[in-house]
């Protein structure tokens, strides 16, 4: 198989052109992620009642479900509650003139809620229960205590799992050109379709992705090398 070096310039230029997309798709679940997770692991890890118990079988359950399947279903539902909603409005409309990238991102967001939530409450799990002692003792409340105390101490810890998350949403992110979502694989493989050669439009979606990896983990080196002050030296 000869690998033809202007096809693969090409299908990386179109790749970029669609970088957008797939930046919108990773890192608005990654904010969403963090904000709900870090509440969704406080009130597992503190055993707040009824909640931590729903939220635990929710996290469960969720998990086991294939991140395709679930972006299916919701496509499927938007789909269908859409039309309806149209129907109930009297607006002549489809389902095509509604940016369908939105139910990506709430799809990506629920993984991305549920697999940091437990690396945060893992986190939260292995700082000593006597820090939270201390803080009581010297007059702090429960939440200025996980405020000042905890979640610095927490934060070098979890780092190193969530970019192991980051990296799984930056590759689950592909699957959403299942539902006509133009993404960096979607757009490096246009090309292709005129070529006829699938292989340099592969070849330079990986290229793209292997980029943002690197970049996302030098990034997380650096900010894990700032925040290791909060446990001593073991993370300079």
């Amino acid at each position: 198989m000869n690998f033809n070096i202007a096809h693969f310039n090409e299908s990386l230029i179109y790749g970029i052109k669609y970088l957008p997309n797939t930046l919108k798709l990773v890192f608005i679940p990654l904010v969403m992620g963090l904000i709900l997770g870090t509440a969704v692991a406080l009130v597992r890890a503190y055993k707040v009642p009824v909640f931590a118990k729903l939220l635990a079988g929710v996290v469960t359950i969720y998990q086991g479900v294939p991140i395709v399947v679930a972006l299916m279903i919701y496509n499927l539902l938007f789909m269908l509650k859409f039309n309806d909603l149209a129907k109930l409005l009297h607006i002549q409309s489809s389902v095509a003139d509604v940016d369908n990238i939105w139910v990506g991102i709430f799809a990506l967001t629920l993984m991305a809620v549920c697999s940091m939530s437990e690396a945060i409450r893992g986190a939260l799990l292995s700082i000593d229960h006597g820090q939270n002692e201390a803080g009581y003792s010297v007059g702090l409340t429960k939440v200025q205590t996980i405020r000042r105390i905890i979640i610095p101490q927490m934060i070098p810890v979890v780092i190193p799992t969530l970019i192991n998350n980051v990296v799984g949403l930056i590759k689950a992110s592909s699957v959403v050109m299942a539902i006509g979502i133009t993404e960096l694989v979607a757009g490096a493989t246009i090309p292709s379709s005129r070529t006829y050669s699938f292989y340099e439009g592969y070849v330079a979606a990986a290229v793209l992705y292997w980029g943002l990896t690197i970049i996302i983990e030098n990034l997380a080196g650096i900010l894990r090398k700032h925040t290791g002050k909060f446990r001593g030296n073991a993370y300079d």
